[in-house]
């Protein structure tokens, strides 16, 4: 009987953690270039509630191919869009390879993609590197043909610790 009564007790202090503890949200689809080979931008306003915050992990899924590109920038912007100058990181694919660049140190970190199709991959920064000022996602898609992307990013926060002694 006590056991029972653990057991349910221990369901109901995890079950608030599963239903609550990760949030994935899906960023709009990107709209059709005008010509081929044409470059689509989308801003999006990253809403994060850093206090609570334990990791943020970006999705990024495409057709791969010598010619097309998607990237997410991360930075700070003071208007409506994120300008050059303003971001952090940007993070994606391009024409065959994925890339991080690293914009504050100048750093970019090359991963030539093996085979050709569908592509993906994620992308995770913890709390400590995560910046609060942080207030906006710019994605950019550029290629030809039918490119077919999708990009997400969740954010995973912390509800409560157990602490056994």
């Amino acid at each position: 009987m006590r056991m029972r009564y653990m057991i349910r007790t221990l369901c109901l202090l995890f079950a608030p953690l599963a239903l609550f503890g990760a949030r994935v949200v899906q960023l709009p689809t990107l709209l059709r270039g005008e010509l081929p080979n044409s470059e689509v931008v989308t801003n999006v306003v990253l809403n994060v509630d850093y206090t609570r915050l334990e990791n943020l992990t970006f999705s990024l899924e495409l057709n791969g191919s010598a010619s097309n590109s998607l990237s997410i920038a991360v930075g700070t912007a003071t208007g409506d869009s994120l300008a050059l100058e303003d971001v952090d990181f940007e993070w994606g694919y391009d024409c065959g390879k994925w890339f991080h660049a690293d914009t504050e140190n100048g750093n970019v970190v090359e991963w030539p993609e093996t085979g050709s199709g569908r592509v993906s991959r994620t992308l995770t920064i913890n709390r400590s590197d995560f910046k609060p000022l942080w207030n906006r996602l710019r994605i950019v898609k550029r290629g030809v043909g039918e490119i077919d992307v999708d990009a997400s990013y969740s954010r995973e926060y912390t509800k409560f610790y157990i602490r056994l002694r």
